[in-house]
């Protein structure tokens, strides 16, 4: 999810953007360890500096990194392609139907790219829909959504339909869901969450259902609730416990374990109550426990988030450092090397070769001209 909206009073309430206002080390975030992990370096820049923007890693190693904004009002409508044999980026040959900025993407079964919502103009977001095909290199357009949304999020489900939820219409934080038949290119409603959510996350689970987490309702409130939502009956269920805090615009990822980890993410305060905070949510007894802090508050992170073939996770959002999070001492670590900017609505994609690809974000701007976003990339290695 990348939550930006483009008329200026919009923009800054929902991206929380003031001046002066980048995710600096504030002198109460101390780190948990003296030893660092693995090594962050920069690598080929991208054609455009472009934040919330989407990265798909496709089934030939490639990543389609496609749409996103290089400040308030230059939105894309392009894309390039990554290559991990030669760490470069190159232009897509075509460009997508639309411009679109807060939108999502999900690699499907057949390894075409749905992608969905958005904004293309200050006015609303997108209710259109279009499929990438890796194979031509071509964009083409696949029904529309049944509502207009941006800042919602996107799940391949176990029979290969894509759930969507939630998000922003231009006008109030939704309730209701779809589902992306592929076989049909049609888009369903499929019923309502407990609560209306913009900025939360969506986790698969180890047995298909998918886990909500978090976000804004259609009140302003920020959520500490979760729910459930069973695929095979269309059934949502609130978790009997809360999260340890209210979060929006934080991440969540699968533990090898089948647990979910949830970290940072933000209270009503946006930029001033950014947390360091971390728990795990055990799909088993329904329960929430804390871990360790992170080393630095987070926040404006879906997505730059990934599991390492060691089982570790690595977090590469939100500050000027990533770290690595051990599920077997439930701590955070540092990583080696640093990105020079706290890059929020950035992107992390996991390479076949284990490595991990961080491609832009923001991290600098004025009042004045919203967020400035990076065309930086970088590469996480052990």
């Amino acid at each position: 999810m990348r939550y930006q909206i483009f008329t200026a009073a919009v923009l800054m309430t929902l991206l929380g953007f003031t001046a002066n206002c980048s995710a600096q080390r504030k002198p109460g975030d101390a780190v948990n360890h003296l030893q660092t992990y693995g090594k962050i370096s920069e690598i080929d820049k991208l054609s455009e500096a472009r934040a919330s923007h989407t990265a798909t890693l496709l089934k030939d190693g490639k990543v389609l990194i496609a749409g996103g904004m290089q400040r308030n009002g230059v939105f894309f409508d392009d894309a390039e392609i990554f290559d991990p044999k030669t760490d470069r980026f190159t232009q897509s040959k075509n460009k997508m139907t639309k411009k679109r900025v807060s939108h999502t993407a999900t690699r499907l079964r057949d390894g075409r790219v749905l992608i969905a919502g958005g904004w293309s103009n200050p006015d609303f977001p997108e209710m259109s829909a279009e499929i990438f095909d890796p194979q031509t290199g071509e964009f083409t357009t696949v029904g529309n959504l049944n509502r207009r949304r941006s800042a919602h999020t996107e799940t391949l489900l176990d029979d290969g339909k894509v759930l969507i939820t939630g998000g922003f219409d231009g006008e109030k934080n939704l309730d209701d869901v779809e589902v992306f038949d592929p076989k049909t290119n049609t888009f369903t409603l499929t019923g309502k969450m407990r609560n209306a959510r913009l900025a939360h996350t969506a986790t698969k689970l180890a047995d298909g259902k998918i886990f909500l987490a978090g976000g804004e309702t259609a009140r302003g409130q920020i959520l500490s609730s979760a729910e459930i939502f069973d695929p095979k009956n269309n059934s949502f269920s609130l978790v009997k416990n809360a999260m340890t805090a209210v979060r929006y615009k934080h991440d969540a990822i699968l533990l090898n374990g089948g647990s979910v980890l949830i970290f940072g993410g933000s209270d009503s305060r946006e930029w001033r109550g950014q947390h360091k905070t971390a728990e795990i949510f055990d799909p088993k007894t329904g329960r929430f426990s804390p871990t360790r802090e992170m080393n630095f508050a987070r926040f404006k992170i879906d997505g730059t988030t990934v599991i390492l073939k060691d089982g570790k996770v690595f977090i590469g959002g939100g500050s000027e450092s990533a770290e690595v999070f051990d599920p077997q001492t439930k701590s955070f670590t540092r990583t080696n090397g640093e990105f020079g900017l706290p890059i929020h609505y950035a992107s992390v994609t996991l390479l076949p070769d284990g490595r991990a690809l961080i491609v832009g974000g923001y991290g600098n701007g004025t009042r004045e001209a919203g967020p400035i976003s990076t065309n930086r990339a970088w590469i996480f290695k052990l």
